[in-house]
């Protein structure tokens, strides 16, 4: 875990009554069974942890491509061609899956995996009072998601920034969510992992961030920092 003394001003993190989650790469991962089922018959078929090592770097791309203010398309388009490659895939028509899977994601999200230990974490700071909701850019579908990831009882409200018209780094998706929770800024917390849209996004609005950065890519990211979402509880309820 890697603190950053600085964090906006409020109460301390062990104090936050309010705890806000991403939910694609933080609470939900990607189905990697449903990504191979999308792949053309020419392509390999990666595996699950050949899948995590590309999907890391195709993460920390994405992270600068944001910051270069990419189209949503552009985004999707070059984090799955990375993703595709660095596992070796390498389609033979990529562009034909990289449209399968912008389409299959806009049916039914492709993140729905539910994190390893998520459930137990949520549900061990919902114990202790804590307050929890969602607040993601994604398509329209994302509350569905996390509910069949098993989510659903767990969270007060997710934002989806489809529904409402605002999207990340935005402050205001931030503060629709602390509108609907009667929340005060310098009392919520909000764990993400892509720094231009989670820290950045989260920091704006006056909440303190917290980066989950399981495979250590954002060292350079001045910010509280877990390796797993098992860090948290010992982060919140010490």
């Amino acid at each position: 875990m890697r603190r950053r003394d600085d964090a906006p001003e409020g109460a301390p993190l062990h104090d936050r009554r309010w705890i806000l989650f991403d939910a694609g790469g933080t609470l939900i991962s990607l189905d990697y069974d449903r990504i191979r089922e999308l792949l053309t018959d020419a392509c390999k078929r990666p595996s699950d942890d050949e899948l995590d090592r590309a999907e890391a770097l195709a993460r920390r791309w994405a992270d600068a491509g944001l910051r270069r203010r990419l189209s949503t398309r552009e985004l999707w388009d070059g984090y799955f061609r990375r993703l595709l490659e660095g596992a070796g895939a390498h389609p033979t028509s990529l562009d034909e899956v990289l449209d399968r899977l912008w389409l299959a994601n806009r049916e039914q999200g492709l993140w729905r995996r539910p994190v390893p230990g998520a459930h137990g974490v949520l549900s061990r700071l919902a114990a202790s009072g804590r307050r929890l909701a969602v607040v993601s850019n994604a398509e329209g579908q994302v509350e569905a998601d996390l509910s069949a990831a098993g989510f659903g009882e767990l969270l007060e409200t997710v934002v989806d920034s489809h529904l409402v018209g605002v999207a990340k780094p935005d402050p205001r998706i931030f503060e629709i969510a602390l509108a609907r929770l009667g929340a005060r800024a310098n009392d919520a917390a909000y764990v993400g992992d892509v720094p231009a849209f989670d820290v950045d996004g989260a920091r704006a609005a006056g909440i303190a961030p917290i980066l989950l950065d399981p495979h250590g890519i954002h060292q350079d990211v001045d910010a509280v920092t877990i390796r797993s979402l098992g860090e948290l509880p010992g982060l919140l309820l010490s």
